[in-house]
């Protein structure tokens, strides 16, 4: 039987979490919401076959390739494994295609080659390696390496002392949210027009108007009653939460260092670990993301068939 893929939506959001929460390796790439938040990008699409968790990624699509993320399962089943690989392989030839595998762990590329040594190239994609953090550090920003950010975090609320206030995302506040979100965008693409803000702002509107749906944690600060800045997340595992969105008012003194260190306070006290997720090759991401020095950086990989 070939396989059946159907579009990512909430009928299919228990199973994804499932398999996310037990396969996923605490990666964002597996999180059902940015699948949901994202799909006009990447127009996921899902199958489940014989324990096996399959994602397409349809928009990717070209004349000669298609993408897919690497097929969730038990992988120390190893005749599973292979013959889950085997199953894309030969979906892809069905539509005469090449298969590529976007975003896989090393652990997964790893067993990639050894199942199908000379069967595939893999590469290494430095721009979607995710950061992965302790909880705790980044709530408490301990010892001199974070100083500076203790220091930032600290002034923030010194200087607006008994005028800024902090409280998780009700779903009351959404409607508030969008209205900051939306200004904020306006004010952004004014700026550099840069048509990938565009993409982003409508999978956020996305995530906040299905906000309990999606299962989101969130935090929004205010400043004399306005909005200043929200960030919410999601918990990829049961002791890793995904930073999905961080959006502050740049007049604000230190505002995004404070996000960054109350989203995770925020969090239930199970997380251990947060997913700060990808820099994109973007150098001021990942100069700011590196300066927090994650306890994890996750490698990621490109493995494409070769060519017969």
């Amino acid at each position: 039987m070939s396989l059946e893929f159907k579009a990512v939506s909430f009928a299919e959001k228990e199973l994804a979490d499932r398999y996310a929460f037990q396969y996923g390796e605490r990666s964002c790439q597996h999180s059902f919401v940015s699948m949901f938040g994202h799909s006009e990008k990447y127009g996921d699409a899902l199958c489940e076959k014989d324990g096996w968790l399959y994602y397409c990624r349809k928009n990717l699509e070209t004349e000669t390739t298609r993408f897919y993320l690497c097929p969730m399962g038990d992988r120390e089943d190893r005749k599973g494994f292979t013959e889950a690989i085997e199953n894309i392989l030969a979906d892809a030839r069905e539509a005469g295609k090449k298969a590529r595998f976007e975003t896989v762990t090393k652990g997964a590329a790893e067993l990639i080659s050894s199942c199908f040594p000379d069967r595939f190239t893999i590469k290494p994609c430095r721009d979607f390696y995710e950061y992965i953090y302790s909880r705790e550090k980044l709530v408490k920003l301990p010892g001199k390496k974070m100083a500076r950010r203790r220091y930032q975090v600290n002034a923030c609320l010194r200087y607006y002392e008994g005028r800024i206030q902090i409280d998780p995302i009700l779903e009351e506040d959404v409607p508030e949210i969008k209205l900051f979100q939306e200004e904020w965008v306006r004010q952004r693409y004014e700026e550099n027009g840069n048509p990938e803000l565009l993409e982003e702002n409508g999978a956020i509107l996305r995530e906040l108007g299905e906000f309990g749906r999606c299962g989101l944690k969130g935090i929004i600060v205010r400043l004399d009653g306005d909005i200043v800045g929200y960030a919410y997340g999601v918990c990829l595992t049961e002791d890793c939460f995904d930073i999905l969105v961080e959006k502050g008012d740049r007049n604000i003194l230190h505002i995004y260092r404070l996000l960054k260190r109350e989203l995770p306070a925020h969090c239930d006290e199970k997380i251990q670990w947060i997913n700060w997720e990808e820099d994109v090759g973007d150098a001021g991401l990942r100069q700011i993301k590196t300066d927090y020095y994650p306890d994890m950086l996750m490698e990621k990989y490109i493995v494409e068939e070769r060519d017969e």
